[in-house]
């Protein structure tokens, strides 16, 4: 009669097996076995911890799955700016993921470069500013980030603002955050952003309660062309415009927005034509409204709120008379 072999408490037999592809491990503690499947196949690793309490053996699977995360990553649906509510920030914290083009990609601030702003739209054309601080993280974004590409960002989330906004958001105190664990990549499938920004100012009135220097975007209607001064800054021209509740306002336009559209410029003065003025940066000392390096020009947009200027367009043309808008020129000089 063969003898059969006395095992340890604490020997692990090992064995293989070739046609399921999983190794076993059969530890023999006690009398009790604790079988761990390792899978080989797809390279998913089960940790099990083994506590033992009074005779009992606990187990507990921490799972490190990084490719389900990867994958529920790719089903998550990008979230829209005008979708996310102030209330909401004062939940449980939350993180998103989005489809945004880079509007405006600001310097980074010189003093101790450790903060970069940018300007970010959706895909219906809301506008958000988004910031990333500490240095290594603002090297990263900058050289990752390039105006007017699209990107899908995961892991970014949204804080309350504490200081003041470079660009306005229509919508609330939000700006959109991006650290170390936000992740980008190129959104690589072909997709028609918005021409136009979705949230306009139509009451001019409204930009002198923002901060000195805040970009905002403008809807409004070209009355008056002033004559094109030349400085050592380069040329420039103060336009009257008449926004959608019928008040007069002087917008400043520089340089090449001028000499490339010269002939835009001017039919837009004798149809009264509409215009859209992207990132338009408020100038409090005058009172007024400067073109910056960012500013776009859109004249006579297919725009869902040009039927507020409808109205107007019509009264002007049959008043035919510019006088009172030369009148509020010479007097803004004045002042």
């Amino acid at each position: 009669m063969p003898v059969k072999p006395r095992v340890a408490k604490d020997t692990v037999l090992k064995e293989f097996d070739i046609g399921s592809g999983r190794k076993k491990t059969h530890d023999i503690f006690n009398g009790k076995h604790l079988a761990v499947e390792l899978s080989i196949q797809n390279y998913r690793f089960n940790a099990v911890y083994v506590c033992v309490y009074w005779g009992l053996v606990l187990m507990e699977p921490v799972v490190l799955n990084r490719e389900r995360a990867a994958a529920d990553r790719l089903k998550r649906m990008p979230m829209l700016f005008d979708d996310y509510r102030d209330e909401d920030f004062y939940g449980l914290p939350r993180k998103y993921s989005i489809v945004a083009r880079v509007e405006v990609k600001f310097l980074i601030e010189p003093r101790f470069r450790d903060r970069q702003h940018f300007v970010l739209s959706d895909i219906n054309g809301a506008k958000i500013e988004a910031i990333t601080y500490m240095y290594e993280t603002v090297k990263h974004f900058d050289n990752l980030l390039h105006e007017k590409h699209v990107y899908k960002m995961h892991n970014v989330k949204f804080n309350l603002h504490p200081g003041e906004f470079n660009f306005r958001h229509l919508n609330g105190p939000m700006e959109l955050c991006l650290d170390q664990q936000a992740i980008v990549e190129p959104y690589i499938v072909p997709i028609q952003m918005a021409p136009f920004p979705k949230q306009i100012l139509l009451n001019l009135a409204d930009i002198a309660e923002l901060p000195n220097r805040t970009l905002v975007d403008i809807m409004a209607v070209v009355v008056h062309l002033d004559t094109i001064h030349r400085t050592m800054w380069g040329p420039f021209r103060k336009i009257v415009i008449m926004d959608a509740r019928g008040h007069l306002h002087i917008i400043k336009v520089w340089g090449d927005l001028l000499n490339k559209n010269a002939l835009r410029w001017a039919l837009a003065k004798e149809d009264y034509g509409i215009i859209i003025g992207t990132m338009f940066r408020r100038f409090r000392r005058q009172e007024c409204l400067e073109s910056s390096d960012h500013t776009a020009i859109h004249f006579n947009p297919f725009h869902h709120n040009t039927h507020h200027f409808r109205p107007i367009q019509k009264a002007l043309v049959a008043l035919n008379n510019r006088q009172f808008a030369v009148t509020f020129l010479e007097e803004e000089r004045r002042r």
